[in-house]
């Protein structure tokens, strides 16, 4: 190759090392410039407000919020903000995603456990575990002592794999071993079946099956025309005898609208 064609290719390669070369050290001269090294935003705090009002909060921040998950709990107000990721106060680049998780507007339903056989610990303790609460809890007499013979909503019985909704107060009626023990059948005849349940609740006995007439809209304003069982019992002479029963048993009755004559 002839000395002036070698020198102008020594020069060409050298123009290419060169340029080369400053644009390597050029671009990561400007990384930092590029990527905004050493800026950073502060990531809001969030937890406890409402998702409208973080949103907008997280937004102004120059980042964006985005709902990752929904949990709940009772005592937060509904459509709070939970949790969030990063957490207030960290440092990110501008743009980052803010996760939030938020408490749900509506409770869910769990299955109503079976709790008839426990002690009052356990029971509460077991509610805990499906996301229900320990509401009133109360004795009656019964053969069982110091476990759960009843599980009730307010003043209804509540069965087993019922729907309910997580947060629920479960009211408990606890035995207190005196079921055992008798006493003679009260006659409710006459009454009427509030005036009947109360006079049961003092003997800690209660009602049982309630049959009405077809007339009857409310049954605790009905009068009571029949109990099973019957407070007198005739035998076969045509005697009258005292009947018994145990305490905490219940009574079933029938009712019409007004009282018999």
């Amino acid at each position: 190759m002839p000395k002036s064609n070698l020198s102008k290719f020594l020069i060409s390669l050298s123009v290419i090392i060169l340029l080369t070369v400053g644009i390597f050290f050029g671009f990561f001269a400007s990384l930092g410039w590029i990527t905004r090294h050493g800026e950073s935003i502060a990531v809001p705090s969030v937890t406890g407000q409402s998702t409208d009002a973080a949103s907008q909060k997280i937004t102004a921040a120059g980042l964006q919020p985005v709902v990752l998950d929904s949990v709940y709990y009772d005592s937060l107000p509904a459509l709070s903000v939970v949790s969030q990721t990063p957490n207030g106060g960290a440092r990110v680049k501008d743009g980052r995603i803010v996760y939030i998780t938020i408490n749900r507007a509506i409770a869910p339903t769990v299955d109503m456990p079976d709790l008839t056989g426990y002690s009052l610990s356990s029971a509460s303790l077991l509610l805990k575990s499906f996301g229900l609460k320990l509401g009133k809890y109360s004795y009656t007499a019964s053969t069982v002592r110091d476990a759960v013979v009843k599980q009730q909503i307010g003043d209804s019985a509540i069965a087993a794999g019922s729907k309910v909704p997580m947060g629920t107060a479960i009211d408990l009626v606890i035995g207190d071993g005196s079921g055992s023990e008798m006493m003679t059948v009260p006659n409710l005849v006459g009454m009427q079946v509030v005036e009947a349940k109360d006079y049961l609740s003092s003997m800690k006995c209660e009602i049982g099956n309630i049959t009405p007439d077809i007339d009857v809209a409310i049954a605790d304003s009905g009068y009571i025309y029949k109990q099973s069982p019957s407070p007198q019992v005739a035998d076969s002479a045509g005697n009258s005898g005292v009947v018994r029963m145990k305490v905490g048993g219940a009574i079933d009755i029938w009712i019409s609208k007004n009282p018999q004559q």
